[in-house]
């Protein structure tokens, strides 16, 4: 038997396994988006690990930092003893050879005078008829019988002529063994004052050319007296000169008294020896083991203490392998990796356009870049101005986007640049403190004054922060209060916070211009309504002019009422209708009563076209005239992609069954984009409401109510909202600003008797 019945119709599923992680991975790494947000956080972390110089250890120490638990030697090393050293070069400079020049014609000279002497003796008849100096040189005067007996002995010759020949070549050749090595007259060696000839050596060149040594010699064997000794150089010569051992008598008085000249000490080339001897000498070390106590604990560093810690690092970086340099480089790109994460995290979260922003991640990457690596090298002595970068990049965070991201950088930059320097909790707690305070007061530079208070505030709590951190280590007040390094610290610090932001403070219109971002400094700039742009508006197009006016007015109000920038409001009103200068008896507001409207002689779509174009001019003149891009984002988005309802009406009532493409409704759409900010939102609707509410002939609260509820409901079904960021309940905010200043306009007043009705 079979069984028929209803059958229920299964539905089959399809079960799909669950993406591994490395699936996942491979699907995400497809999309270009994440592919070019990694390799930016990649680059960070290269940038930050070149900007810290990650592979270099770090050096702890500054002058007068007091240090808890002591410093001690990592490696064996050697520093240089300054005292002893100093010792050495000038014992070496003090044992350096004095130099003498050798002129060897003066022996030539002497030999030519030596027998022209003695002929004039042999020619004389008594010591009366011989020039003085030559009586002297031979020891003649008053002395006849001496005199007798030299003249005796140069008569007595066969031939006097050849006798004196023979003598004066003799005397060269004894002279020969001395020339060599040189002679020293008595007169040279007085002016030398040494007290110990027989220890001194000196070094003896030529005269054409000194560098060069010919030789060196004991002074005691070049001294002419001591060479005339027996034992000396001319002394032990006698024996070999027969025909002139007999006048030895007369000779070395002589030559004594007529030898000079033949060495010549020269000062400039023994300072010059003298100090190539100093720097010859060898520098005197002392040895410090490792392990040594270099500062002891709970000691403040001073300058010695410095000089030997600085040596230390030198000699502990020399040893430093490849894997240790490695090692150090992995630990930073973790740590950097971490807070390029905490970034992004926060960015994707807070400011997702932001993350999208290639141009806009790469510059705040330079930046914080050249805070770490120009805060590394600040912090030396005797600078100590580290923070100068890092509150300045701190402000410009703040100013470019917004205090959220710019605590987050405080944070991210005072652990690198505390990490790059004293490695030290203290440290990086005094540098969050500055960025802390300097950001509080920015939460608007609405004023020239605005950064230079948060300087004097930073200075104030850096003054503070530098004594209150050590007292928290000191054994008593007394020993911090008559430490004059840690008011100095505390001074320095409160100094450069004071001149970071005077820095920035002048550099503020540069920000400006290079981050693409107006301030509130410069919006007051912009509210003058003598700027060419207002006047040429207010000439051509009047009704525009006062439309703007009201706008402005209006706008700046509401958009105070929901926390936005109302300034910026107010001047993007003044600038967003500027384009209708070029067309201005195409609208409304324009014309006067009984002028004949332009667009009756054209298409609903050529007058939507003229309408539309306003934007376009207004963007057009904004750019030519250097306007900042905010204002020009209001030009741009105050209409959004609204529908111009009165000519798109126009057309589809004038179009047939032949012509609907007449009435397409993109052709009547401006070209956006939509509002991109609270404050363009806030303009988008304002404009709106101050043109619709001229047309009420009786603004009754009621009726302005009205008719904003219906502006704002037709804009926010249309979408116009949407890429704004403005919530529900900011728009009732809004709407409830809006209307209040739109009754304060157009408030009712008491008829006088007399009036007369217009």
């Amino acid at each position: 038997m079979t069984f028929f019945g209803t059958r229920r119709a299964r539905q089959t599923r399809v079960f799909r396994p669950t993406q591994s992680w490395w699936e996942r991975l491979r699907e995400s790494l497809r999309d270009y988006r994440i592919v070019k947000q990694l390799l930016i956080g990649v680059a960070a972390v290269v940038v930050l690990l070149v900007s810290l110089q990650s592979w270099r250890p770090r050096f702890p120490y500054r002058e007068g930092q007091f240090v808890r638990d002591g410093a001690l030697s990592r490696v064996d090393f050697n520093v240089e003893n300054v005292l002893e050293t100093r010792q050495a070069r000038h014992n070496a400079e003090e044992n350096a050879d004095p130099v003498f020049i050798k002129h060897d014609n003066v022996i030539d000279d002497l030999t030519a005078r030596f027998r022209s002497h003695l002929s004039a003796v042999a020619n004389a008849e008594s010591p009366a008829e011989l020039d003085p100096s030559v009586a002297q040189a031979f020891g003649l005067i008053q002395d006849a019988a001496n005199f007798q007996q030299l003249h005796t002995l140069l008569r007595d010759a066969v031939s006097v002529g050849k006798l004196l020949d023979q003598l004066a070549l003799d005397f060269s050749q004894w002279l020969g063994g001395a020339r060599v090595v040189g002679i020293l007259d008595s007169r040279a060696l007085a002016d030398l004052q040494i007290a110990q000839p027989e220890q001194t050596r000196i070094e003896i060149v030529g005269p054409d050319d000194p560098n060069p040594s010919l030789s060196y010699a004991p002074l005691s064997s070049v001294i002419l007296e001591e060479q005339l000794r027996d034992t000396g150089t001319l002394g032990k010569a006698w024996t070999n000169y027969e025909t002139l051992q007999p006048i030895r008598l007369w000779v070395e008085p002589w030559i004594s008294s007529s030898l000079s000249g033949h060495l010549v000490y020269n000062e400039k080339l023994t300072n010059e020896r003298r100090q190539q001897a100093a720097e010859r000498a060898e520098p005197q070390y002392d040895f410090f083991p490792a392990d040594s106590v270099l500062v002891p604990a709970g000691a403040q560093i001073t300058s010695e203490h410095m000089e030997l810690l600085v040596h230390e690092f030198e000699a502990y970086e020399k040893v430093m392998t490849s894997g240790q340099r490695s090692l150090r480089l992995l630990g930073a790109a973790l740590l950097l990796a971490a807070l390029v994460i905490l970034m992004s995290v926060y960015i994707a979260g807070s400011q997702p356009e932001l993350l999208n922003d290639p141009g806009q991640l790469l510059g705040l990457i330079a930046i914080c870049g050249v805070a770490v690596g120009t805060g590394t090298f600040l912090s030396i002595d005797p600078w100590r101005a580290e923070v100068i970068p890092v509150m300045a990049t701190v402000i410009i965070v703040a100013i470019v986007y917004n205090r959220g991201l710019a605590l987050l950088t405080g944070f991210c930059l005072s652990i690198l640049v505390a990490f790059a320097t004293l490695e030290r909790l203290d440290h990086f707690a005094c540098l969050m403190l500055l960025c802390v305070t300097v950001i509080i007061p920015l939460k608007t530079i609405s004023s020239q004054a605005t950064i230079i208070k948060a300087g004097f505030l930073a200075a104030v709590v850096g003054f503070l922060s530098v004594w209150g951190l050590n007292l928290l280590q000191a054994q008593s007040l007394a020993s911090v209060w008559q430490n004059s390094a840690i008011l100095w610290d505390s001074l320095k610090l409160a100094w450069w916070s004071l001149v970071c932001c005077f820095v920035v403070h002048g550099s503020l219109t540069f920000i400006e211009r290079v981050f693409g971002i107006v301030t509130d400094i410069s919006l007051l700039g912009l509210t003058d309504v003598s700027h060419p742009l207002l006047q040429e508006l207010a000439r051509r197009a009047p009704g525009s002019y006062n439309h703007s006016l009201s706008v402005a007015i209006i706008g700046e109000a509401a958009a105070e009422a929901i926390g936005a920038n109302g300034l910026l409001v107010r001047v993007g009103a003044y600038f967003h209708d500027i384009g209708k200068m070029l067309k201005p008896e195409y609208f409304i507001e324009n014309m006067v009563e009984g002028q004949l409207s332009q667009h009756d002689n054209l298409t609903p779509a050529m007058s939507a076209l003229i309408i539309i174009g306003h934007v376009k001019d207004g963007s057009e003149l904004a750019e030519q005239h250097n306007l900042p891009q905010q204002l020009v984002d209001f030009i741009e988005q105050h209409h959004g992609t609204t529908l111009v309802e009165y000519f798109y009406h126009e057309a589809a009532a004038r179009a047939d069954e032949d012509h609907r493409t007449d009435a397409d409704e993109s052709t009547f759409r401006y070209p956006g984009p939509k509002p991109q900010s609270r404050e363009t939102g806030v303009m988008m609707l304002v404009d709106a409401v101050e043109s619709a509410s001229r047309t009420l002939s009786e603004p009754t609260p009621n009726r302005i109510q009205s008719l904003v509820r219906e502006i704002t409901l037709k804009r926010l079904l249309d979408g116009q909202f949407d890429e704004c960021g403005l919530t529900m309940s900011e728009l009732r905010i809004v709407q409830e600003s809006v209307v209040k200043t739109l009754l304060a306009v157009h408030h009712g007043r008491i008829k006088y008797p007399d009036q007369k009705t217009a």
